[in-house]
């Protein structure tokens, strides 16, 4: 074969072999797994609603969703773990509020920057909260404020633990309310309902899953949603913001990753998140686990994490919440 041909043919060869690689190298998101990490046990209400989100996002992205638990110290063993993950798009952490915007502001050696080490991918949506109070007080959230300050010292509410965000929500709502109660905890949200329904604290703020059901049986008082508005399963229910206190306990749920993961990877995600949030046949078994779908851009979930991180570091300086 005469130089010139032969050289042809090499610098072809060469240009073909450098399109493959290139083409290998920039294939679109995502080619292969995404590792989901959720940082509670199996069969917890952020686990639930992970794994809901996680199957159809395996649909909407074509490659599997893995959900892996890596539960312990408030959800913050999922959280440093995803903090220290590589930054590829290929690990990421559906995530509450509890960990994100209240544990930085109530464990004084967090081992991540909760703003710093994450980039925001999407909102998927609120766990709602409500306010109930033993059957031994008044039904409406107007007498229930009068019958506390009647007594000052003496009204007690439970909580799932120090610093949880039912400690933090009713901490919101008794600044906004001017009210003073003295904080129970207790080891999990069952023995704290526990205790409300055998009259032995006054009130708990509570997900409105376990607080509905025990109203419609008659074994408590639900005096208002803790949130902006009524939730659509019970639409009779008022908010505590139309009986004139504005205040809001609800608890989102959504997907962060690394800090400087790949815009395509966040980009990517984002946009399943919100396909999945669009088919009301989703929206409709979110309900159905207490679950109200959002959604929205990444700006817009950044600048609401923002917003919470000050707003919920302001309610726990101001009650004094402190955990070792």
């Amino acid at each position: 074969m005469p130089t010139r041909r032969l050289f042809a043919v090499s610098a072809a060869l060469a240009a073909l072999l450098s399109t493959g690689v290139a083409t290998m190298a920039h294939a679109a998101f995502p080619d292969r797994p995404i590792r989901l990490v959720v940082g509670y046990p199996p069969g917890g209400g952020t686990d639930v609603i992970a794994r809901l989100f996680a199957t159809q996002l395996t649909e909407k992205l074509k490659q599997p969703v893995v959900i892996e638990n890596r539960a312990g110290a408030a959800g913050m063993i999922g959280s440093e773990f995803v903090a220290n993950a590589p930054a590829d798009g290929y690990t990421m952490i559906f995530t509450a509020s509890d960990t994100h915007t209240i544990n930085p502001h109530v464990y004084p050696k967090i081992r991540y920057d909760a703003r710093r080490d994450f980039t925001p991918v999407g909102l998927a949506g609120f766990l709602t909260m409500a306010l109930v109070t033993n059957n031994s007080q008044p039904g409406n959230l107007k007498d229930f404020i009068a019958a506390a300050r009647a007594k000052p010292g003496s009204f007690n509410f439970a909580s799932w633990g120090i610093g949880s965000s039912s400690q933090v929500a009713m901490e919101a709502f008794l600044a906004a309310s001017g009210m003073k109660m003295t904080h129970v905890p207790f080891q999990g949200a069952a023995p704290a309902l526990t205790a409300v329904l055998a009259s032995q604290v006054e009130a708990f703020m509570v997900p409105m899953t376990l607080a509905e059901p025990n109203f419609r049986a008659g074994k408590l008082k639900l005096i208002g949603v803790a949130a902006p508005q009524r939730v659509p399963w019970a639409k009779d229910i008022p908010t505590l913001a139309e009986q004139g206190i504005d205040s809001d306990g609800s608890i989102w749920l959504g997907v962060l990753a690394p800090a400087k993961a790949p815009a395509e990877a966040i980009n990517a995600v984002n946009k399943a998140l919100n396909d999945v949030i669009a088919d009301p046949a989703v929206s409709a078994n979110l309900y159905k686990n207490g679950f109200i779908a959002r959604g929205g851009s990444v700006q817009d979930f950044n600048t609401y994490l923002q917003r919470e991180f000050e707003r919920m570091g302001k309610v726990i300086r101001d009650a004094g919440i402190k955990a070792d």
